[in-house]
């Protein structure tokens, strides 16, 4: 068994979807557990099942990680309960999907503010504070959309772009610290991501869709296993691959004639 320090894993965007499916994935590893996100009632009965399925020790906080200065109180509050978290999953995120320049400012401002800026903050902390202690797993969640051109999805897909080249390039960095970073590229998945971004994926896409366990179950093998990156699912992988033969503008025409037949 690991000690107190190591065997904490705060999980972020842990209220639905891919959140879920990571926190019970290293709940059945043995690992205690922080959930964080907005909405409390959710991740509550998250917990319940977890503490009874699993035996581990679970806290909830409620936390909206795009509001200022919410990552010094998630810091604070992990102080206050005595913990140092040996694994962080940086998984809150949201996508809007429409035409760029019809995007509210608000929200394209709250988006991007999550997406890069706190996620940003975040892995800052804890990739520090596992370099310190010499141990340590960072998980970042990127998506598909990292590897290319995404029309209706352009703000989004660069997000995760800058989140892959920052996990990729911090996995060589604090490799000489003992400290471990992927970076989980999920393809579509049935989640509330749909709903809140206003995404339809084209038919023809639907065949690469997998479930949240199934990608959290590749995310986490790669984590402990060591991988820079991982794109969860084969015809994904293929997808990516095949980008490295074709221009950046071609792919993104490609992508934008599927939107639209």
């Amino acid at each position: 068994m690991q000690n107190m320090q190591t065997q904490w894993a705060v999980v972020t965007g842990a209220s639905s979807g891919l959140g879920v499916a990571l926190a019970s994935g290293l709940a059945r590893r043995g690992h205690n557990l922080v959930l964080v996100a907005r909405r409390e009632a959710p991740m509550q009965a998250l917990a319940a099942q977890l503490r009874h399925d699993h035996g581990v020790q679970v806290l909830v906080e409620v936390l909206d990680l795009g509001g200022a200065d919410s990552t010094a109180e998630l810091q604070a509050r992990l102080a206050g309960h005595g913990i140092e978290a040996g694994i962080f999953i940086n998984n809150a995120a949201f996508g809007l999907s429409s035409e760029f320049i019809d995007h509210a400012p608000e929200r394209l401002r709250a988006m991007l503010q999550l997406d890069i800026m706190a996620m940003t903050e975040l892995t800052h902390l804890f990739g520090r504070r596992m370099a310190e202690r010499g141990r340590g797993h960072l998980l970042l969640v990127a998506s598909l959309a990292a590897y290319q051109p995404t029309p209706m999805l352009a703000a989004y897909g660069a997000a995760k772009a800058y989140l892959l080249s920052l996990g990729e390039a911090l996995h060589v960095e604090l490799a000489p610290k003992n400290v471990g970073v992927t970076v989980l590229s999920p393809g579509l998945m049935q989640t509330e991501f749909f709903d809140v971004s206003g995404y339809t994926p084209p038919p023809s896409t639907r065949v690469t869709m997998l479930t949240p366990q199934a990608v959290a179950e590749i995310g986490l093998d790669a984590m402990f296993a060591g991988k820079a990156s991982v794109i969860a699912g084969r015809l994904n992988r293929l997808v990516a691959l095949l980008g490295r033969f074709v221009s950046r503008v071609v792919q993104a025409k490609v992508m934008w004639s599927m939107r639209h037949r």
